[in-house]
């Protein structure tokens, strides 16, 4: 689960570098909280520019990216996805352009 932390926050804060001098204050926000009794939800949230509707439907494919050639290999979301479900959860993803993006993490307690 490391492995998902570490590339939502770094897609978080890439994006909040592209969008520096478009948003005042940039943030990421990190949640937790119970759900259903029985969940956990690590909530990750950045107030960038958001994720263009038009590519909102690939981020979890292999390979993608929003990267030039040769900076980096892609958004890692792909890879965090089957992590989260091997362990029985669920990685979403909510994003409005000009607002920002904010991903869930839902893990079962037990």
């Amino acid at each position: 689960l490391n492995q998902v932390f570490l590339n939502i926050l770094s897609n978080a804060l890439d994006a909040l570098k592209d969008s520096s001098k478009l948003v005042k204050n940039p943030q990421i926000i990190l949640r937790t909280e119970v759900i259903e009794n029985n969940k956990v939800r690590i909530s990750i949230t950045d107030n960038g520019l958001g994720i263009p509707t038009n590519i909102q439907s690939r981020i979890f494919d292999p390979f993608f990216t929003t990267k030039p050639v040769g900076k980096g290999t892609g958004l890692g979301l792909a890879v965090s996805y089957a992590i989260v479900k091997k362990h029985h959860g669920k990685l979403t993803c909510h994003s409005t352009v000009g607002e920002g993006t904010e991903f869930h993490i839902d893990i079962p307690i037990q």
